[in-house]
């Protein structure tokens, strides 16, 4: 849902000579596009400070766009996180949860979430078992995203090699889960999507009942309206002292 940052232009300056007055919503144009590339740039630093091993794809995400919207009597400019998909999931659709300004903390069902329950495998929550020992992981700490595409084709294809088990199984075709076994030495394997390996089972991901709930990390309404209230009285000012010149 879209907030509003709104300023008088009036409030600031007090008092307004006639020729200030044409060339204040010149101004106002160019300090607020200046605010937007400051404002992306903020937003992509607190993210990377308050977020869990991000990726530059989410850091990066931040936009804004200098096409001012006008009207008779104001400017403006728009700040949103990157709503593109073409890479798997869209920043703006998995940060949302994360915010305090969104409604909702529920946690985004990812395209390989998604294709589990189109392909019918399962329609439980998939969470990557980052520390599973045939997890590959990049630079991050996190699951390789090629990996996810792997593990669904497989499934899809019915290799035997990864296999899901929605509800768990004791003693799953003799295998044994790799590095846990209960206290009577019974193997048992909880919901979630494996590796087999001769007669080990390796935890690739879990299977939740629910979709989780995220802690919220960051509130983007309320860094962008602190950055505002900071920086543009400084760059209106900055923009109609150019504007006089």
């Amino acid at each position: 849902m879209a907030r509003t940052i709104e300023f008088d232009v009036e409030r600031i300056f007090r008092r307004l000579s006639a020729l200030e007055a044409t060339q204040v919503k010149y101004a106002a144009g160019r300090a607020l596009n200046r605010f937007g590339y400051e404002a992306q740039q903020h937003l992509g630093l607190q993210m990377a400070g308050r977020f869990e091993n991000p990726v530059r794809y989410s850091v990066n995400s931040p936009r804004y766009d200098n096409r001012l919207i006008e009207d008779s009597n104001s400017v403006a400019v728009r700040l949103y996180i990157n709503p593109d998909s073409a890479k798997g999931n869209a920043p703006a659709s998995y940060i949302f949860p994360t915010d305090a300004s969104s409604g909702d903390n529920k946690a985004y069902l990812s395209r390989f979430a998604r294709g589990l329950s189109k392909t019918n495998v399962t329609s439980k929550f998939p969470v990557a078992y980052k520390q599973g020992l045939k997890v590959p992981r990049n630079e991050y700490g996190n699951m390789a995203p090629y990996f996810y595409k792997s593990v669904l084709k497989a499934l899809q294809a019915g290799r035997s090699g990864i296999f899901a088990l929605p509800n768990g199984s004791p003693g799953y075709q003799n295998l044994r889960r790799a590095n846990s076994l209960d206290g009577g030495g019974r193997a048992f394997l909880p919901p979630g999507i494996y590796m087999r390996e001769g007669r080990q089972a390796y935890l690739l991901f879990s299977l939740l009942d629910e979709v989780p709930t995220i802690r919220k990390t960051i509130d983007v309404y309320d860094i962008t309206n602190r950055l505002a209230l900071q920086r543009l009285p400084v760059l209106l000012r900055e923009q109609l002292a150019k504007a006089l010149r």
